[in-house]
């Protein structure tokens, strides 16, 4: 198999078009025309994922977030892109990277999805549009909790201890209407913010967190990676189906 019949397999599951259109998916890092011979899913390029890479011979992984290049604007405003480290290395080992990033949120079974079916949502509607009818983010019901209790549910769905709230949230009675965002969502804090309990999602800044204090809206900020690892798990499920092989899928434990 080459990356050209590898990318095909992933536009499958994961239509790349649907991705927000600053996004940076498909192929990164390689050529079309290259070998696939070992490969695994990574959820971001780290050092460790590198040493995994040349310990096992793997030469190409499938990442849901894109690598990272620094964004310069140079005195004649034309912006450049300058490969991270960790980018570089990736390229100097020859290793093909393909990215899914907000494709994988916001597509059928995605990321998005698979928290709904964790948070047990009904009357769920999408926002955070990308292309057409295709979002990042779903917002519905659920059974009501307290706030106490609401925390321990989201601390127990989404397997992770990183639990922050912002001041008003334990001024909520119960909680019914959530919306969740996988990653970080603020950005779109405004198209739910009249219409929900508590929005979720990861990286909420401080400004976000009084806005929403004002706003009388609760919010709750996990790890960011928290709430990704359940779709993209998911995801690692059915590409081991269609292309009937058993894939590793390697992320950092301690973020989760």
């Amino acid at each position: 198999m080459n990356i050209s019949t590898l990318l095909k397999h992933v536009n499958k599951l994961t239509p790349l078009d649907h991705a927000f259109e600053d996004d940076s998916v498909g192929l990164v890092i390689g050529d079309e025309s290259n070998k696939v011979g070992n490969f695994i899913i990574g959820h971001e390029l780290e050092e460790s994922l590198l040493d995994y890479c040349k310990d096992n011979n793997v030469d190409t992984v499938v990442t849901y977030h894109p690598p990272p290049y620094k964004r310069i604007i140079n005195e004649d405003e034309i912006e450049t892109h300058i490969p991270d480290r960790i980018t570089e290395r990736f390229i100097d080992s020859s290793i093909n990277v393909i990215s899914i990033h907000t494709a994988q949120d916001v597509c059928k079974e995605g990321n998005a999805d698979t928290l709904v079916e964790l948070f047990n949502m009904s009357d769920v509607s999408i926002f955070a549009n990308s292309v057409d009818n295709f979002g990042a983010g779903r917002k519905g019901t659920i059974k009501k909790l307290s706030p106490f209790d609401f925390k321990k549910y989201v601390e127990n769905k989404l397997n992770t201890k990183i639990i922050r709230t912002n001041e008003y949230f334990d001024d909520i009675k119960e909680i019914q209407k959530i919306a969740l965002l996988p990653g970080s969502g603020t950005q779109f804090i405004d198209e739910i913010i009249n219409s929900v309990d508590v929005f979720i999602t990861g990286d909420i800044s401080h400004r976000y967190l009084l806005k929403a204090d004002e706003a009388r809206l609760g919010l709750i900020q996990v790890g960011h990676i928290s709430t990704e690892i359940p779709g993209m798990k998911k995801f690692v499920k059915k590409l081991e189906k269609e292309l009937d092989l058993k894939l590793n899928y390697i992320y950092r434990k301690y973020y989760e």
